[in-house]
């Protein structure tokens, strides 16, 4: 009887030994090369040549026609811009470059440096200011100026290789760095002293009048700045 754990115990260490020899032998049946070689790698496909597009006479026309429209409205200090399309999809038919914004008082507001945009959404941008932006700053001094980031650019969406195309390759968005108010104060999404419910209020306000408005928060790339398009 006193044999019997002796016993089992002599048992179990057999099926132990057992089962890790049978899992050694497993896993050095299956086991892979210490070095699996490369997949063959393929030349990179050479980049088309850049390239004017020929524009047609008439839609050049209907642009102008639409631009010299808004230039009409006195919103804007501004100049025509010539058109320009390129065969990877950049450029705009019917743009300006803008230096400033009036106010319905008379006075302006400054960009600098100044925005080359499509007419369309130089008109958008004027009304914001005026109607939005302008008032919006008036309890904290009133708005003098308007820093820019950037306007049209032919590159991708946030400067990342094999992207689509940003709206600022088509001359539709513009990026506010900060606006300066008539005391020099600057205020920016990125700078502490900006009062938080002016913050809300030009997000709002950019967010009821374009299409895609981001900021701190949207994906990382717009941390410091305001983009609008």
């Amino acid at each position: 009887m006193r044999r019997a754990p002796f016993l089992r115990c002599f048992v179990l260490l057999l099926l132990t030994l057992f089962w890790a020899l049978s899992a050694l032998a497993e896993r050095e049946r299956v086991r892979l090369p210490e070095t699996v070689p490369m997949p063959e790698m393929r030349p990179a496909e050479a980049p088309r040549p850049l390239r004017l597009l020929e524009i047609p006479q008439s839609e050049i026309e209907a642009a102008a026609k639409l631009c010299r429209s808004v230039l009409d409205r006195n919103k804007l200090v501004a100049e025509p811009a010539q058109a320009a399309l390129w065969n990877n999809g950049c450029g705009a038919v019917g743009q300006v470059r803008i230096s400033a914004i009036k106010l319905a008082s008379g006075r302006t507001v400054a960009l600098r440096p100044s925005a080359l945009i499509r007419c369309e959404t130089a008109e958008i941008l004027a009304d914001w200011v005026r109607e939005d932006l302008a008032p919006a700053t008036e309890p904290y001094g009133g708005l003098a100026r308007i820093d820019v980031a950037a306007s049209y650019h032919c590159r991708p969406r946030n400067n990342i290789r094999g992207a689509l195309l940003s709206e600022h390759g088509r001359a539709n968005a513009i990026d506010i760095r900060a606006i300066v108010l008539k005391d020099g104060r600057r205020f920016g999404v990125d700078l502490p002293e900006t009062p938080i419910l002016l913050l809300g209020e030009l997000r709002r306000s950019s967010c009821a009048r374009f299409t895609t408005v981001l900021g701190p928060g949207s994906d990382g790339f717009h941390e410091d700045h305001f983009h609008l398009d």
